[in-house]
């Protein structure tokens, strides 16, 4: 996803602007006023990942996670800005309907909300144009406002659930881009967070957890959402062909502290199974997660969205953006200075730390090395992988495209 870039947000107007009205004759006329869009586009980007997403330089990038390298305690659930509507009546209005649609005709209403208050804030808006407008329940309507959101990173705040985030809007190198409310990816349910999946629809929950304890969901089955567990490994375990590691010197080598990591079949059978999911329209939308929505999911982010022909660069945001959700050093690669005190991500593919492995730049090492179909793209390279690896075929591919790239 590319930078934003020169856009004002303005969650309401400034000025204050009559939309007209209609009334019944047998009545007053009631003058509804609201304040108007007029058209305006509105970035709902949070404020959390503005700067991040706006650099463009790497070192840029590296200085800025660097400092960001805090603990998760600090962290609060980061979610997409809101959009406040505002109206008023110059007579004591008991109930207002505020309907929001895609279309100017409003044949395709997207939230219609009785309120007793003169505003409606509305969470977590799809990007595209929209159109509003208020009525008072007496033949009284405001004349129809519009805006348009433009394409963000959508974070969101679902059920408590923390680095919950859609992964729709990162652009392909087709020029398409994935759309927006299909997968999500975040940090392990909770199970009071059933309503609010239900809420957007989701179908299917992913759990990229192993092991005898993750067999079953933690939501209650009256929500419907439908359970599938395929436990995976971070980063370059999911490999078979790990010849690349003749690429890391000895140093690299010991501090990575796991030596050639170990494929294992079931990773590969994992993941057939999980993208297999993604072949069927009916199972859409799918939350998939591991425990802090960081390296496992952060690993199955990389291949499904590379697939689909993201490109490494925004891939690497991706997966950097949870380090402003959960914390720790979710980078690339280590991040090192240099003799004049700028700040750059090393050649290392992999970070150290003290409890986990982080090595989603020795994924996209491995893939362009032992992978490479000679084209020099990245999806080919994930796509050969997962031909060879893990038994997907093109028609595999070819459905999860048709679904999910607009």
């Amino acid at each position: 996803m590319k930078p934003f870039r020169g856009v004002s947000l303005f969650l309401a107007a400034t000025a204050v602007a009559a939309c007209g009205f209609a009334a019944c004759d047998s009545k007053p006329k009631v003058n509804i006023q609201c304040e108007t869009f007029n058209g305006e586009t509105l970035d709902l980007t949070p404020d959390a990942y503005r700067e991040y997403l706006s650099l463009t330089n790497e070192n840029d990038m590296a200085k800025l996670l660097w400092g960001h390298n805090v603990s998760r305690n600090f962290l609060p659930v980061i979610a997409s800005k809101s959009v406040t509507f505002n109206w008023e009546s110059d007579v004591s209005v008991s109930l207002y309907t505020f309907t929001l649609s895609t279309t100017e005709d409003f044949s395709n209403v997207v939230l219609s909300k009785e309120t007793d208050g003169n505003f409606c804030v509305v969470e977590h808006l799809v990007p595209g144009t929209y159109y509003w407008k208020v009525s008072d329940g007496q033949g009284n309507e405001t004349a129809v406002d519009t805006f348009t959101v433009s394409d963000y990173v959508r974070s969101m705040s679902v059920g408590g659930i923390r680095n919950f985030r859609d992964l729709g809007g990162w652009k392909t190198e087709s020029g398409k881009k994935i759309k927006y409310g299909l997968t999500y990816r975040c940090a392990a349910l909770r199970e009071n967070s059933g309503s609010a999946l239900s809420d957007l629809g989701v179908q299917t929950e992913l759990d990229l957890r192993a092991g005898d304890e993750y067999t079953r969901t933690v939501l209650a089955p009256a929500y419907g959402i439908s359970f599938a567990q395929a436990g995976i490994m971070q980063g370059d375990y999911v490999l078979k062909d790990k010849s690349f590691y003749s690429m890391l010197t000895p140093e690299q080598i010991e501090e990575k502290r796991h030596s050639a990591a170990a494929f294992q079949q079931e990773y590969a059978d994992a993941l057939y199974n999980a993208f297999k999911l993604y072949t069927d329209k009916i199972n859409y939308p799918i939350v998939f997660h591991c425990t802090s929505g960081a390296d496992r999911t952060g690993t199955f982010a990389f291949l499904l969205a590379g697939m689909l022909g993201v490109e490494a660069d925004d891939l690497y945001r991706d997966f950097e953006l949870t380090c402003f959700s959960m914390g720790g050093k979710r980078w690339r690669s280590n991040i090192e200075q240099d003799e004049s005190g700028n700040y750059f991500f090393n050649d290392d593919g992999y970070v150290t730390v003290s409890d986990n492995y982080v090595a989603i730049g020795l994924l996209y090492k491995g893939l362009m090395t032992c992978y490479s179909t000679g084209d020099g793209k990245l999806s080919s390279a994930i796509k050969n992988y997962l031909r060879t690896d893990v038994g997907l075929t093109d028609e595999d591919f070819q459905k999860i495209e048709n679904i999910m790239l607009e």
